[in-house]
């Protein structure tokens, strides 16, 4: 797959996109009550990465840090398709795709669990990140 056929696909299917350099694109999509999403997507040689940076923020608190690092692991069991990872401060919701032989009803399948766990998980991961002072 090469860029062009992937932009020409997710504009075709209607996804905002903003190239940001020759590899990566920055789209979204609305969630909930009309919570804008932002994600990216970057095509390597070998992946297709669909990325929610941030989904949440990594708390200063010790405790609270350790009850979501808990939560990040419990569903990362549950979750198919998805991953949840840590940048830094950050907390990622990711796809990653391997481009070889790479259909547009997986890239589509990719979307939809970005969208899909967003809307069952953001609102409990951020709520878990708040300080109960």
């Amino acid at each position: 797959m090469t860029d062009i056929e992937l932009e020409e696909m997710l504009q075709a299917d209607g996804w905002p996109l903003e190239r940001l350099d020759e590899n990566t694109w920055r789209s979204g999509f609305q969630h909930g009550g009309g919570d804008k999403v932002r994600f990216f997507v970057r095509l390597t040689k070998n992946w297709l990465y669909l990325t929610i940076i941030p989904f949440v923020t990594v708390p200063e608190d010790p405790a609270i840090e350790l009850a979501l690092f808990r939560r990040l692991l419990v569903l990362n069991r549950e979750i198919t398709l998805a991953k949840l990872a840590l940048d830094r401060a950050d907390v990622v919701l990711t796809v990653e795709l391997a481009t070889e032989k790479l259909a547009w009803s997986q890239i589509k399948d990719g979307l939809d669990a970005l969208t899909f766990y967003t809307a069952k998980h953001q609102a409990e991961l951020a709520k878990l990140t708040q300080s109960t002072n």
